[in-house]
């Protein structure tokens, strides 16, 4: 059988008072999951909630958790078993462990080099820029493990094939992400933008420039000059 992991629907509360309302989630069906809201929306609570509480969940599946954690290693090679991993992953690791903010990268991919079968994290564009974090997703989906991830920055949700949106305690909208920017009025209601690249490809297809949503500068000069 697949691995499979429903969230049950479920209400979070903080001080006996609703934060979050009838939320659910299938994520069998999905590489990657993101949930989008404003600070102080509950979305790092309902993560909190989920990690303290297996009940919350039906699922076969290994699931790991990450909450910007720390972790030095003076020889990283050492600590991931480097020669028992592919040239692959030998790679990504030596170019992701370069840059900057090396405790939290290590912390972060002692989880992935774990293999679960699904990572839920937040918050990691602390320590990853716009290309790391595609770089990363890109890198652990063709690992096999799914990704949960919660944000309350709109360009990080271009890198995700299904969006949730949640505001004032529910889920506002939701959907695979080309179905979510394309409600661009209930998007802007809701208090957020469309993605630069998103939102310009909607500009420039207005005037038959360009076909389509463009989610990335590559997919956006590709359908200039084609």
């Amino acid at each position: 059988m697949d691995n499979y992991c429903k969230i049950n629907l479920f209400d979070l509360q903080l001080s006996g008072n609703n934060l979050i309302s009838d939320y659910s989630l299938d994520f069998s069906h999905y590489h990657n999951v993101c949930l989008l809201g404003e600070s102080g929306s509950g979305k790092s609570l309902l993560l909190k909630a989920l990690y303290k509480n297996a009940n919350l969940f039906d699922s076969n599946a290994k699931i790991a958790f990450y909450f910007l954690e720390k972790e030095n290693a003076a020889d990283y090679r050492l600590a991931f078993q480097y020669d028992s991993l592919t040239k692959k992953e030998q790679t990504f690791l030596d170019n992701f462990l370069k840059s900057e903010n090396f405790a939290y990268r290590v912390a972060l991919m002692k989880k992935v080099m774990a293999k679960p079968h699904y990572l839920f994290c937040e918050n990691l564009h602390f320590f990853l820029n716009y290309q790391e974090l595609e770089e990363f997703i890109s890198f652990i989906n063709d690992e096999g493990i799914k990704l949960f991830y919660v944000t309350s920055h709109i360009e990080e949700t271009s890198f995700f094939q299904y969006i949730q949106v949640l505001k004032n305690g529910k889920i506002a909208i939701e959907g695979e992400r080309g179905q979510v920017y394309k409600e661009e009025k209930i998007m802007k209601r809701l208090g957020f933008s469309l993605p630069f690249y998103v939102n310009m490809s909607t500009q420039l297809g207005y005037y038959g420039l360009v076909e389509g949503l463009c989610f990335s500068k590559e997919e956006l000069e590709r359908s200039l000059w084609k």
